[in-house]
């Protein structure tokens, strides 16, 4: 399973979703407005991280509302990113 998961973070756009629906449970379709990528897409992205089981996904009515599992999944993303920055600093 931890294969799963660091296969659901190896995507920005995947990262986004989880960021966003931290702070609120949010509809599928809202991603396509605001990232500018298409549903099919969204989908795929949504997919892997259910796969990871990161999130779960409320169907209602024609609406798929995302919600995180555990947000403790934000503090590993912000440790890679601090990770990540360090680095930049170092070079």
């Amino acid at each position: 399973m931890v294969e799963r998961i660091f296969k659901a973070l190896s995507s920005p756009w995947r990262i986004e979703i989880l960021k966003r629906i931290a702070k609120e449970p949010l509809c599928q379709c809202e991603f396509e407005k605001s990232m500018a990528i298409n549903i099919t897409t969204i989908s795929r992205h949504v997919r892997e991280l259910v796969l990871a089981d990161l999130i779960e996904v409320e169907q209602k009515g024609v609406m798929k509302i995302l919600h995180i599992k555990d947000k403790r999944i934000l503090e590993i993303i912000e440790l890679a990113e601090k990770i990540t920055n360090k680095e930049k600093e170092h070079v």
